[in-house]
This record gives C-alpha cells, structure tokens and sequence, in this order.
C-alpha cells in the first residue's frame, strides 16, 4: 500500500481504530432499524422510547468518530503526499538528469495529482470499505446467517468481474501518462520558443503540433475514463441481479415461510446495504487505482535512490586537493563521440587554459570533471584514486562552476550568490567586492530580485552574480567556461585577474582569448588544432 509504505504507520494504526468505529455506524442502523419495527409490530411503546435514546447517543457518538475520522484521513494523505513530492523533487535533481524539465514537470503535475487523486485517496477508502463489510457480514449472521450469505455469495460475482477487466484500464491508464508528458514537452517548446514562431510568422503550424497532442491526451481520458465507467456499468448490472433481487428473493422466502422475523429480515436488508454498496464502491476504486500503476512503479524507483533526508542534509567538508588526470578519456553521447582520447594533467593551484573551437567538447570536459557526466573509456584520476563512481558527492564538494551562461533563480541577489546557504555577512559582501557588483548592490541591495533567469539583470551582472557564487565557496578547484564572452574587454581583464591571483586552481575553457590574458596562465593546453 502507498500509504503504509510512504505515510507515517502511527497515523495509518488510528485510522484504522476509527474506520472500526465508522464501520459499525451501518450495523448500529441495523439494530436499531430492527428494534424499532419490532416494537411498531409489538406496540411496545416502552421498548421504541428505550431504542430512540440509545439511537440518539450513539449517532452523537459516531458523529465525532467521523469528524475525527475525516481530519485524520486529511492529515494522512497531506503527509504522504509531502513525503512522495519531496523525494520526487530530490530524485529529479540527482538521480533523473535524462529527463527533460517538461517530463520532469509532467511527473511532479500531472503524475502526481493522479496518484493521489486515484491512488493515496482510494487505499484509504478501500480499507474504510472492507471493514464495513466485514461488520456488516458480522451483524447480517446475528440476524439471520443464511440470508446474509446469499448477500455476500451475490456481491462477490462483480468482484470477480471487475478484476478481470482490469488489464484494460492499466494499458490506457499508461496510455494517458504518456500523452500527458507528450503534450507538456510540446507546450514547453511553444512557450520557451515564442520569439523564435512569432518572428518565423509560424504561429499556426506550431499550434498544430500542440493542439495534436491535445486531442491525443483527451482522447486517451476519454477511453480511460470511458473504460472506468463502463466496468462500473456491468459490475452494476450483476451487483443489482445477483446482489440485490436474488438475496433479496431468498430472505423474503424464509420471512414469508416463517424462518425469520420481519424485524430480522429488515435488520439484514439494512445491513445488505453496507455490503453491496460498499463492495461496489470497492471494486470503483479498485478501477480508479489502476490507473496509477505506472506512477506508482516510478514512486517505487524514486524511493530506492534518494538518500532520506538526514542524510541528505549532512554538511560536507571541503578536502584538500592534489592532483586529477584524466588519461585518454572517451565520452559518448547518442551514438555521437564527444571527446575522443583526451588527456590532462593538473596539479593544486595551477592555473590551466583549455583553448579548443566550437564543438569540441570543452563544456563536457567540465561535466567530467564534477562528476555529471561519466566518461565510456579511459581513466578519471583525482588525488591519486581512480573515480568509478562519477555520480559521488565527494567529488562534487571540490569544484566550483562558473557557466558561460549562468542560471539565475528568480529570486534575491543575495539568495543566488548563497543559494540558501549561511554565510557571515562579511563574506558575502566581501566577495560581492571582488567581483564587481558593489555599484549594483549599493543601488538595489541586497534582496533587489534578479527576475525570472535573471531578467532585471544585464548579462554582465548575471555573469558576476555567477562567479561570486563560485567564489564564496572557498572550493579548491575553480572551473571556468567561457567565462568573460558577455563581458567587455576590460571588465573581461578585471575578472580573469581576479580568477588568476586566487589561491584556487584554476581550469578555464574558452574558444578564443586575448593574448595578453593568455599570457597571465600557468599553461595553456590547445585542442582540436
């Protein structure tokens, strides 16, 4: 069960307390619905006052039963919800870098919603519903065990028939999951395009393709709705014949024949109701949660590789940094080889330029290096140990990254030089100093937002803002790629003699550079020449 398995056990133990309690309300109905026409057909007006106040307490009671039942339900599904959706989100950064932003989107949207939707909500809901027939069943053999097993006999056959139609619901179920990640892709690239369609004057042919998968994802709603329903319309048919009029025949055989008393017959019919009805109610949500298969395999996945968070949480320490060697090094991406039998040498605190045209692979080299990308053949050497494992926090720890085009979250200044960590004010300000951003600062301060991928900021301050988050850091090993192409030339120079008087080793990539820069470097390695 997801719940069980991804929610907290404690809460799970209580509402199954309650769901007891809750279950009981329809066979309390019963007794007292017998009671009552028993003391109707005796005129035994002592004996109708007596169950009348024994009715009304007790729904008090059952009252309050459902009023915590409901906010326990709520709190349940809030905290497996929480717990999934935060795994999900840790798993999308660092497990899942095959997926796109739009299938990545898709899983934490429209995935998601449906797991709780036709998932989380109906486990509970079952549970909730298989107790009620149980304490139906129990209260139906006190009044009369054979009628009640002629009930049960007949609300078993739709079972049986909804649990073989199930196999098409999951196909269109994975059907629809697909299609949505399809149509989200597709929205993505009309939105992230825009200037490109408007400017092309191809605004009619791109809404082709994203009206296409419009209709593909309705359509596939369609069916999978449309298949859940008609199950629903042939487990009603045989719920009604087989559950209702059959039983229903047999009891008033035996109350005709005199086997059971009217009072009795009208406690089992009561009592039917809370199994037929939720047997049916059973076998809906049983439907519904099959369509959620596919999401709920991919939950699985997600929890076998994401840390929890304590770990997750723990501080590294930055390590002291010797040497790294990349020896005849191959990288292969869809067929296409990216970097073919490149060799590096670099001991601490040199300061290296890798200078190569376009294409060549120097952004992938970067990749290599902090581990996002995992070389086909030769060897990664980094303080004198082979790394095997790319994908390691350890190696991560030692690197900072200044991107050609930096990411900017749309938030503060402040927040995307520290990115949420702690650092003394003095720090911050002191590397906010060194890299050129005081005038900015001074002007907007501190918390002036960046806008959406830094769109309040000129390129040259976004470049700044990103080498100030790489500078902060104190990382032993600072790589740089294409650092300056949105600077000027003198600007250019002020950074690079920053970078150049750190204490840090130094790797920049870079397709072209002035000489005199060039000169400033401890080496400079050329490629692709």
């Amino acid at each position: 069960m997801i719940v069980w398995k991804y929610g907290r056990k404690d809460l799970f133990v209580t509402l199954l307390v309650l769901d007891v309690v809750v279950a009981l309300q329809n066979v309390f109905l019963a007794f007292v619905t017998s009671y009552f026409i028993q003391s109707a057909t005796s005129k035994d007006m002592k004996l109708f006052i007596e169950v009348a106040s024994i009715a009304v307490v007790g729904f008090a009671i059952i009252s309050i039963v459902n009023w915590l039942h409901v906010s326990l339900v709520n709190k349940i599904i809030r905290q497996v919800n929480v717990n999934i959706k935060r795994r999900t989100a840790r798993y999308l950064l660092n497990v899942s870098r095959q997926s796109t932003t739009a299938e990545s989107i898709s899983k934490m949207t429209g995935d998601l919603k449906l797991l709780e939707t036709n998932g989380i909500s109906n486990e509970l809901k079952i549970v909730e519903q298989l107790l009620t027939i149980l304490g139906a069943i129990a209260g139906g053999i006190y009044f009369d065990s054979l009628t009640t097993l002629v009930f049960v006999l007949g609300s078993l056959v739709p079972l049986e028939l909804s649990h073989a139609l199930q196999k098409r619901i999951q196909v269109e179920s994975k059907d629809w999951s697909e299609s949505n990640s399809q149509y989200i892709s597709a929205l993505k690239d009309i939105l992230a395009g825009s200037t490109t369609i408007r400017l092309y004057l191809i605004e009619k042919l791109s809404m082709r393709k994203v009206d296409e998968r419009v209709e593909k994802l309705e359509q596939n709603l369609c069916k999978m709705n449309g298949s859940i329903g008609h199950v629903g319309v042939y487990t009603t048919f045989a719920a009604l014949t087989l559950g209702v009029v059959m039983p229903f025949g047999f009891g008033i055989y035996r109350t005709i024949s005199g086997a059971i008393t009217l009072a009795a017959f009208m406690g089992v019919v009561q009592i039917s109701n809370s199994i037929s009805n939720p047997l049916m109610r059973v076998i809906s949500e049983v439907n519904s949660i099959q369509t959620t298969v596919p999401v709920r395999n991919f939950v699985g996945s997600v929890f076998d590789n994401v840390v929890p968070d304590e770990e997750d949480a723990k501080l590294l320490s930055h390590e002291s940094f010797t040497s790294l060697a990349l020896n005849k090094i191959r990288v292969v991406k869809q067929d296409k080889v990216i970097i073919d039998t490149m060799s590096l040498d670099v001991s601490a605190g040199e300061k290296i330029l890798i200078k190569a045209p376009s294409g060549y692979g120097k952004t992938t080299l970067l990749k290599v290096l902090i581990g996002e990308l995992g070389i086909d053949s030769g060897e990664y050497i980094l303080d004198g140990k082979v790394v095997n494992n790319p994908d390691d926090r350890k190696i991560r720890e030692k690197f900072s990254l200044i991107n050609q085009e930096p990411f900017m979250f749309n938030d503060t200044i402040a927040f995307n030089i520290t990115l949420g960590e702690k650092f003394k004010e003095s720090e911050l300000l002191s590397v906010i100093e060194r890299v050129g951003l005081r005038d900015l600062v001074d002007k907007d301060g501190l918390n002036y937002l960046v806008g959406e991928n830094g769109g309040n900021l000129s390129g040259g301050q976004a470049q700044r803002i990103e080498i100030a988050r790489a500078l902060i850091r104190n990382r032993p090993i600072v790589l740089a790629d294409e650092v300056t192409s949105s600077l000027d030339e003198r600007s250019s120079q002020q950074v690079h003699k920053l970078l150049l008087s750190g204490e840090f080793t130094l790797i920049e990539v870079a397709h072209h550079i002035d000489s005199k820069t060039e000169g400033c470097f401890d080496r400079v390695i050329v490629y692709g020449n």
